[in-house]
């Protein structure tokens, strides 16, 4: 079965749970091109399904850091889904295979917009784990705010997973990709009706990732107190146990409405910080200025600065 450009493979589910190291493995795949987290390509319809304009479209893709790194050329004769769908067409055919995806962590129940015969790969990660990695980011100040990353992939999930055909998805567990990887690729491969091919671990050759360790399974136990999980499992014990992950087995503890805006204070605090760190408490004022008065030249050139220290910082 082959997937052009107009019924493409999406894998979506939380940052940090794991889907660039099995969006890599799918891209080494001989029959798949699998293109990088492509938000880009469903964010700007609005809520209610309307497409945005396609000269404002255009020029939100031009400053948009992860659409350059795809090297997809903006042919203006194009309307919107038109124009989506050339892009993963520009990676099918540069890449030389017979299907095509791409990665979405935000919206993707807006996927079907564009592409109502796409298929889905839901990556499931622990979301302590999650947690625990998007306070590594910097992207939150502690893990309990931290736990909405995971929690609003969840929530996508159930929204868009409820409209979809059973035979058009699947969920796979990190862990088990971990712990059993190729008969979880060999899975992943069926459902998309190709054959396994061990040149999917060859993702080690060409990248910064090492090959699959086991010992990262659970490893929020290694990593995180008793008081944290604790928190964390205020937030979300509930659908932990729900998707089959035991819980830690401390007590429950019940937070105030104070501990949590505490809590929220603390990780926007702490994530300014971090920001600081990274970019520096010049560049980030300009970025912030130049946004709010609508200084575009200018916004544009900080941007630039801020999205080559975002790249050096890529894994």
């Amino acid at each position: 079965m082959n997937m052009n450009s107009n019924s493409p493979i999406f894998l979506v589910g939380s940052e940090r749970s794991g889907t660039t190291l099995l969006r890599l493995m799918l891209d080494h795949h001989p029959d798949i091109a699998f293109n990088l987290e492509s938000e880009f390509l469903v964010s700007q319809i609005s809520d209610d399904g309307n497409y945005p304009d396609i000269e404002d479209y255009c020029d939100f893709l031009r400053n948009d850091r992860v659409f350059q790194h795809s090297h997809f050329e903006i042919k203006g004769h194009f309307d919107f889904v038109s124009m989506a769908n050339d892009f993963l067409e520009q990676k099918r055919t540069r890449d030389g295979k017979a299907i095509v995806g791409a990665t979405i962590h935000y919206q993707f129940s807006k996927i079907g917009r564009i592409w109502p015969k796409a298929k889905y790969i839901y990556l499931l990660r622990d979301g302590r784990d999650v947690a625990n990695s998007v306070v590594g980011m910097g992207w939150a100040g502690n893990a309990y705010v931290a736990a909405d990353w995971w929690l609003r992939a969840e929530t996508e999930w159930e929204r868009c997973c409820g409209t979809l055909p059973e035979e058009a998805w699947i969920e796979v567990r990190y862990n088990d990709i971990l712990i059993h990887p190729k008969e979880q690729l060999t899975r992943i491969c069926h459902f998309l009706g190709v054959e396994y091919s061990d040149r999917m671990f060859d993702y080690v050759k060409n990248s910064t990732y090492e090959p699959l360790n086991p010992n990262l399974v659970g490893h929020w136990k290694l990593k995180t107190s008793k008081e944290v999980i604790q928190k964390i499992e205020e937030k979300i014990g509930d659908r932990l146990l729900l998707r089959g992950y035991e819980l830690s087995g401390y007590p429950r503890v019940t937070l105030s409405k104070i501990e949590k805006r505490y809590l929220y204070g603390h990780s926007r605090l702490g994530s300014l910080i971090y920001r600081i760190r990274k970019y520096g408490a010049v560049l980030l004022f300009l970025e912030v200025i130049t946004r709010r008065l609508g200084l575009k030249e200018a916004y544009l050139r900080i941007r630039c600065m801020v999205n080559k220290i975002d790249d050096a910082n890529l894994k």
